[in-house]
């Protein structure tokens, strides 16, 4: 595989895409399936060879849009991810719901198959016990865990044949849980991939936030995007990105806003500007926001 501009080296000589787009809401109105393929193309023409999908998104339609998104594509050059639901992560179910993801998205593996998010119902051995057995299969080439806290990771590592390879948690300006826990330290110190999901925040009226795009909503961030003439957007994702080991994924459809996010990866931000988002930016939350209320790291 061939490295990119987005692309950062793993310990093991590999690479990892920084970037990757995100699936989650596509295909719940069947007017936009051409356009969300389309939009999943252009990414992927502008570079971002990561998808990130999970058969908990649509039941499964994001997954098909995804393999339509990609079927012309070369798919060694692509980085192809899901997750398995939280109910089918045991021995009994986990292989026909990886086979339904790989028929769904035309793959024969998955580069990264993920916990969608840790069930204690689900002894941790049994569910490594079956990731165990899909990498020997080379169903799946790496191992990861999404919406898991330390003690969790733990857990698996202790049990898995391999190293956990990727943890994915909601963490951005506002949402800091990962960092606050524990999270993102221990990935660091374990040669874990940490990727942020909802990195620039969807604006909630339940929770009375704003999104990072705004302007207006948080004046600490529109003096910092001022003084780069940068978008509120552009310094959200650099703030993430400027992090030892921090990736992301992200949703647009708008070609703009894709330039924006790329664009943003490597921007120049004095660290003493970035120390200040971190220090004091007006709004951090201890636990990140879900569709279904506050939901913490387990």
């Amino acid at each position: 595989m061939v490295k990119k501009q987005t692309d950062i080296l793993l310990p093991d000589g590999s690479y990892m895409p920084r970037l990757g787009q995100g699936t989650w809401q596509m295909g719940e109105d069947d007017a936009q399936y051409d356009r969300e393929i389309a939009g999943l193309r252009h990414g992927i023409q502008e570079g971002i060879r990561m998808l990130d999908t999970a058969e908990m998104y649509a039941d499964g339609k994001a997954e098909n849009i995804t393999g339509n998104a990609i079927k012309h594509f070369c798919r060694e050059d692509l980085y192809v991810v899901s997750k398995v639901y939280p109910q089918n992560a045991n021995q009994h179910r986990i292989y026909s719901s990886l086979e339904r993801s790989l028929k769904l998205i035309g793959t024969d593996y998955l580069d990264l198959y993920y916990v969608h998010k840790p069930n204690p119902a689900i002894p941790v051995a049994e569910t490594a016990a079956a990731f165990n057995e899909l990498i020997k299969q080379k169903m799946i080439k790496h191992v990861g865990l999404s919406n898991a806290g330390v003690e969790t990771m733990k857990q698996y590592a202790a049990v898995l044949d391999v190293p956990i390879f990727a943890a994915q948690c909601h963490y951005n300006l506002i949402v800091r849980e990962p960092e606050r826990k524990g999270v993102l330290k221990y990935c660091r110190e374990n040669n874990i991939h940490f990727i942020a999901w909802r990195p620039i925040q969807l604006p909630s009226e339940k929770f009375n936030i704003h999104g990072l795009f705004e302007k207006g909503a948080y004046p600490l961030l529109d003096q910092i995007a001022g003084k780069y003439n940068v978008s509120n957007a552009q310094v959200a994702v650099r703030w993430l990105t400027a992090q030892e080991n921090v990736g992301l994924i992200f949703k647009t459809g708008n070609p703009q806003h894709l330039r924006e996010i790329i664009d943003a990866v490597d921007l120049w931000i004095d660290p003493a500007d970035l120390k200040e988002l971190t220090d004091h930016f007006p709004r951090q939350e201890d636990v990140g926001f879900t569709t279904n209320g506050k939901a913490p790291l387990i």
